[in-house]
């Protein structure tokens, strides 16, 4: 890698102690990292096999995201106690980085509420921003390749996390002399949309249109294939035409001439987008009508009790309803003519008239009288 002073990395390199495995395995904070010794021995003879070949190659590997986190804590420690990176600037003598197929996200469940996946989100990124910081802190890698490992943008904000840490990839590692761009990035086979092809894409040209040298910018190729984003040259067309607050970017994609591709700062590969799985036909099926039935004779609609735009209908009764409208009046008048008998009780019982009654004093008066 040739870094912005002109110098090599290689120059600066420290050489390697000559230590036995069983020395590096008495390391306690090793084994607390690996957990177990036969995970340190692996990791051991990964890091001796990264320094001849350079590259930290995963690939096939199918790692979940806590071995993945495992594996690359431990190469870092290992590294540390060989003494390949005795400053907090020295990195990793490896150029190329391929994790193809070893999860790096876990998807979240069917069932689960976009509330609680942002909630989740950064405890969920944690694998991301792990590999990220590997990459840019700890390593000379100008190839990264980070194919089919279930990467997905979820909120497609500045509160994004996975998303801004795939998008530290393309921009500038390191500060001063030791900065460094990266080459080559490739997330093809995942899940990423629309909003993150166009945001990677300007942080990539405007970081790299910023560089010194004018004559010699660091390019990029940039793989975006087999995801998820759709109308991609249109994206590419409106980047070009400068469509953005920074104005026109000299930028092409894989299918342009070869004069245009090498005339451009970054090169973009966006072919074979896919659907929301990669399932698409399976998904196009069921996605299709049933087929139709014959229908049954559905119930009258019931009416409604509301008032009903209709034209008012005549209120004129009808003969039998005045007839017994008249009847049921008579009765009435004749219930309220005829006497009700009512029960009275003893005390209000009407006593015998006076006038039959005579009292025995009057009555022995008129017979002195009439003596």
């Amino acid at each position: 890698i040739v870094l912005n002073g002109g110098s090599s990395a290689a120059a600066e390199r420290p050489k390697v102690k000559n230590m036995t495995d069983d020395e590096v395995l008495e390391d306690r904070s090793l084994m607390k990292t690996c957990a177990s010794e036969e995970t340190a021995r692996k990791c051991i003879k990964l890091l001796d096999k990264c320094i001849e070949t350079a590259k930290l190659d995963l690939s096939g590997e199918d790692m979940h995201e806590e071995l993945l986190v495992k594996t690359i804590k431990a190469v870092g420690k290992i590294g540390s106690i060989k003494g390949l990176m005795p400053t907090r600037t020295s990195t990793l003598p490896i150029s190329e980085i391929n994790l193809t197929g070893c999860s790096l996200l876990t998807a979240p469940l069917p069932g689960e509420s976009a509330a609680a996946i942002k909630a989740n989100l950064k405890r969920r990124a944690e694998t991301v921003q792990l590999v990220v910081q590997f990459v840019r802190v700890s390593t000379e890698v100008s190839k990264i390749i980070l194919e089919d490992c279930n990467l997905e943008g979820y909120s497609h904000d500045k509160d994004d996390l996975v998303e801004l840490e795939l998008v530290r990839l393309v921009k500038k590692f390191g500060a001063g002399k030791h900065s460094r761009y990266a080459d080559e990035v490739s997330l093809a086979g995942n899940r990423l949309g629309q909003s993150f092809c166009r945001r990677i894409i300007e942080g990539a040209y405007w970081e790299r249109s910023r560089h010194p040298d004018k004559d010699n910018m660091p390019k990029l190729v940039l793989n975006l294939s087999r995801n998820r984003i759709p109308h991609p040259d249109r994206i590419i067309d409106e980047l070009k035409e400068g469509k953005t607050a920074g104005g026109p970017m000299n930028i092409a994609v894989t299918s342009d001439p070869e004069s245009v591709r090498k005339g451009a700062l970054i090169v973009v590969d966006i072919s074979d987008q896919r659907d929301r799985s990669p399932s698409g036909a399976r998904e196009r099926e069921s996605r299709r009508p049933p087929p139709e039935r014959p229908s049954r004779r559905s119930p009258p609609p019931r009416r409604s009790r509301s008032r009903s735009r209709s034209p008012p209908r005549d209120r004129r009764a009808s003969p039998s309803r005045s007839y017994s409208r008249r009847r049921s009046r008579s009765k009435r008048g004749a219930a309220r003519r005829s006497p009700s008998r009512r029960r009275r009780s003893p005390s209000r019982r009407r006593s015998p008239s006076r006038r039959g009654r005579r009292s025995p004093s009057r009555s022995r008066s008129r017979r002195s009288r009439r003596r």
